[in-house]
């Protein structure tokens, strides 16, 4: 079964130029099974032949490997801390001296279908007030799956995926329509989205980025589909992609490794908030 495994994996690689050799591989198994079982395909060699045959279905595997759970503001007292603490510092850090505004440039790298990078837009709207035309404001959205990118940049959920929204919150930047709520236009030109593999070795930020540097790097609950070799890979990366004094906010259930906690702060070791301090 394993070396069927490493096929499926070329496959991939090949005609989506998506690497998940580092993925952990039990759970990397059994998402592949749970795909080849909706596909009505028992034999990991049909199935390989499968995605060479019909390239859409390396999309549906990547979906379903990929799968993350997402909602707006989930985990509200992160999001709290980072509107109340880390944005408010960001501002003030990089409020230009001689004009209105300033720069402020926010990854979030794993975005799935967009409900975390949409509630980062409308808390950096919410802190800038008035000042939004002053300043330049910068959010990368990058994922794996191309249809949880596609999703993510339409910009409309149903209701029920609202939960987390105050009304007053949902008045402002969002529109009602048939179906659900649509990310009003100027809350979507905060945002560009794009794929991005966050174990390549090529390039160390989000080509859509020009390879800057970040104030702020939300990457929750990505490391924890990894080996811990992937992970340490991934860890350098982020930090490379900070900038001074940038912030990185993990998964509540993910932490630094051994390398990090000596080249990142630890702001709040319980919502996973760090600071890179050189």
């Amino acid at each position: 079964m394993a070396e069927n495994m490493e096929n499926v994996l070329a496959a991939l690689k090949a005609l989506r130029g998506v690497d998940l050799s580092g993925y952990r591989s039990d759970t990397l198994q059994r998402r592949v099974v749970a795909r080849m079982a909706q596909a009505e395909i028992a034999d990991v060699d049909e199935y390989t032949r499968r995605l060479h045959l019909d390239p859409d279905e390396c999309d549906r595997l990547i979906s379903m490997i990929a799968i993350k759970v997402s909602s707006f503001f989930r985990d509200p007292i992160v999001f709290e801390l980072t509107a109340q603490k880390l944005l408010s510092d960001i501002i003030h850090r990089n409020r230009r001296k001689d004009a209105p505004g300033g720069d402020i440039r926010v990854w979030s790298a794993g975005c799935a279908t967009g409900e975390e990078v949409w509630s980062l837009a409308i808390l950096l709207h919410q802190a800038l007030k008035g000042q939004r035309s002053d300043w330049t404001v910068q959010i990368f959205a990058t994922d794996l799956d191309p249809n949880a990118l596609a999703t993510a940049e339409t910009g409309v959920y149903p209701r029920e995926r609202l939960e987390n929204v105050k009304l007053g919150v949902l008045d402002r930047y969002f529109v009602a329509e048939e179906g659900g709520y649509r990310i009003r236009p100027f809350l979507r030109r905060m945002v560009r989205f794009s794929q991005d593999d966050l174990i390549s070795k090529q390039r160390h930020a989000p080509a859509e980025s020009v390879f800057g540097t970040f104030d702020l790097i939300f990457c929750r609950n990505v490391l924890i589909y990894y080996s811990r070799d992937v992970q340490d890979h991934m860890f350098r990366r982020l930090r490379r992609s900070l900038a001074p004094k940038g912030y990185l906010v993990l998964g509540n259930a993910e932490g630094l490794n051994t390398e990090m906690e000596s080249k990142l702060q630890t702001i709040d070791r319980m919502n996973r908030i760090y600071r890179k301090t050189r």
